[in-house]
């Protein structure tokens, strides 16, 4: 399902497009290396109904893979349905995570029917210090409808000071009721060199989404003053 192609282009409002990778050629920018788990308190399908109350203690682990290395500014694309579901709800009436609509998507699928509480996670390696500006194209039947107020994007461990993307302006479109792409920017952080963890917690409802664009700036650059 992992789709990072190696060309920067330009992003339409109905895909993600194709973006840089983190090597020569064709070379993909996904391994197959875990950069450890996120834990988390369990979080259980609203179809599925436990048989015992979990314990304080049990915990469920994301395999949160690295989905793009970052080796020179330009565009990254992470699909969306590469992320982990398993910390997810499924919406009542669902029957899984993953769709494969007749609107372009980057990969051919997004991901959709997740309530709260989820959560997703992805990681990403920088190879040198630098600025990435965060982008998701997603999509919602409301308008306006507050992504904030329903979801929290965070980097790291960051939980309490989550990206503030003031974005409402959702909506359907003519013969497209759930898959009116729109391209949301996040916002923008400086990164240091390393693998860091983007993190989508939901508190609320989740729009349909396509995929996750980083735009890289200043890529081995000191930071400005």
């Amino acid at each position: 399902m992992l789709s990072l192609l190696a060309f920067l282009s330009v992003f339409g409002m109905s895909a993600c497009g194709q973006t840089e990778t983190s090597g020569s050629g064709n070379e993909t920018a996904k391994t197959s290396e875990k950069e450890g788990g996120f834990s988390f308190q369990p979080i259980r399908p609203a179809s599925e109904e436990p048989s015992a109350s979990p314990s304080a203690s049990e915990e469920v682990s994301l395999n949160v893979e690295v989905l793009a290395t970052v080796d020179k500014d330009g565009e990254y694309t992470v699909e969306a349905e590469d992320c982990d579901t398993s910390g997810c709800t499924l919406q009542e009436g669902c029957g899984g995570f993953y769709e494969s609509p007749s609107t372009p998507t980057s990969g051919g699928e997004c991901i959709a029917c997740i309530a709260a509480p989820s959560i997703l996670a992805f990681k990403f390696e920088a190879k040198q210090d630098c600025d990435i500006e965060f982008h998701t194209f997603s999509a919602k039947y409301e308008n306006p409808w507050s992504l904030d107020d329903n979801v929290s994007y965070y980097l790291d461990e960051e939980s309490d000071t989550p990206f503030v993307t003031n974005y409402q302006e959702f909506g359907r479109a003519d013969g497209n009721d759930w898959y009116n792409w729109k391209d949301v920017t996040i916002g923008t952080k400086r990164v240091t060199k390393g693998v860091h963890q983007f993190n989508i917690s939901v508190k609320g409802a989740f729009p349909n989404t396509d995929c996750f664009k980083l735009i890289v700036s200043n890529f081995g650059t000191e930071a400005a003053a």
